[in-house]
C-alpha cells in the first residue's frame, strides 16, 4: 500500500456505520473527470529558488520552536478525524460535530474527503517531495516520526491535511455562513499546525489550500453537494450550541 493512502483508509474507517461502506467512498464528482491536480497546482519549489529559500527559512524556525506553544498546538490535530481534530473544528462550527450527533455534516465532510485525497495522491506521488523533518534529520511532531515511522507519512507536497482543512472550512461555512469567519481561522490553523509540526513546508500548505479551494469550486456546483449542505445547515441550527475556551488565548501564547 503507497503510505499516502493511509489517510484515505483512516478517513473511510472513521464513518458512521450508518452511512456504509459505500456512501463512505461517495463522491460529488461521480460521472464526471477527477479534479486535475498537476494542472491546478505548480510543481514544488525548485531548488535554489527564493521559495525553497523561505521554505528552508521557516523551516528552521520551526525547528527552533520545538517544544513550545506553536509545537504542543500541533501535537493535538496530527490525526484526521481524531477527538481533538474533532473537538477543534466542532468549537469553529460552534456546535458538536459527530458521526452520533450530526450524521449529515458527517456525511458532507466524509464525501468530501473522497473528492480530496485522489487529486493529492496523484500529486504527491508525481513530485515525491521530501518532509523538513526527513530534509534536515530534525524531529517532527507526529507520533509515527517519533517512532522511527515517519516514512509512513508519505510525501509532502501538497499538505493533505492543509487541504482538507480549508476544504471543509469552505463547506461548513456553505452550511453555517454565521460560523465563515471562526471556520476560515480554523481551516488556515490546520494548515499552519503542519508547519509547526515540522512535516510540511510553507509552499505544501499554500498547495493544499489551493487544492482544497479547486475542490470546493467543482462540487459546489454539483446537485448532491447542495442536497448535503441544506441538511448540514439544518442540522447545525438545531444542534445545542457548545461552549469553547477563546481561541485567542492560543494565538496570544504563539
Amino acid at each position: 500500500m503507497r503510505p499516502v493512502l493511509a489517510l484515505a483508509l483512516v478517513l473511510i474507517a472513521a464513518a458512521p456505520a450508518s452511512l456504509g461502506a459505500a456512501q463512505a467512498r461517495g463522491s460529488y464528482l461521480a460521472g464526471q473527470p477527477a479534479v486535475d491536480a498537476l494542472r491546478i497546482l505548480p510543481p514544488p519549489p525548485s531548488p535554489g529558488s527564493s521559495e525553497e529559500t523561505y521554505d528552508r527559512t521557516v523551516a528552521a524556525a520551526a525547528r527552533a520552536g520545538v517544544g513550545g506553544p506553536a509545537w504542543r498546538a500541533a501535537i493535538r490535530e496530527t490525526r484526521i478525524p481524531d477527538a481533538a481534530f474533532m473537538r477543534s473544528l466542532s468549537c469553529a462550527v460552534g456546535v458538536e460535530v459527530s458521526a452520533e450527533k450530526t450524521p449529515a455534516v458527517q456525511k458532507l465532510m466524509m464525501t468530501l474527503m473522497g473528492d480530496f485525497v485522489g487529486p493529492m495522491d496523484l500529486a504527491k506521488t508525481t513530485y515525491r517531495r521530501a518532509r523538513p523533518f526527513t530534509a534536515d534529520g530534525g524531529p517532527a511532531c507526529d507520533a509515527l516520526v517519533a517512532a522511527g515511522q515517519g516514512d509512513k507519512l508519505g510525501f509532502a507536497y501538497p499538505s493533505g491535511h492543509a487541504g482538507i482543512g480549508w476544504l471543509l472550512a469552505l463547506a461548513l461555512s456553505d452550511a453555517a455562513p454565521a460560523r465563515s469567519e471562526p471556520l476560515r481561522a480554523w481551516g488556515a490553523a490546520v494548515g499552519q499546525h503542519r508547519v509547526d509540526c515540522r512535516v510540511h513546508w510553507p509552499s505544501d500548505v499554500a498547495a493544499g489550500r489551493m487544492l482544497g479551494l479547486a475542490i470546493h469550486d467543482r462540487v459546489s456546483r454539483a446537485p448532491a453537494y447542495q442536497a448535503d449542505v441544506k441538511a448540514a445547515a439544518a442540522e447545525i441550527a438545531k444542534a445545542p450550541p457548545l461552549a469553547c475556551p477563546d481561541p485567542g488565548a492560543e494565538i496570544a501564547a504563539r
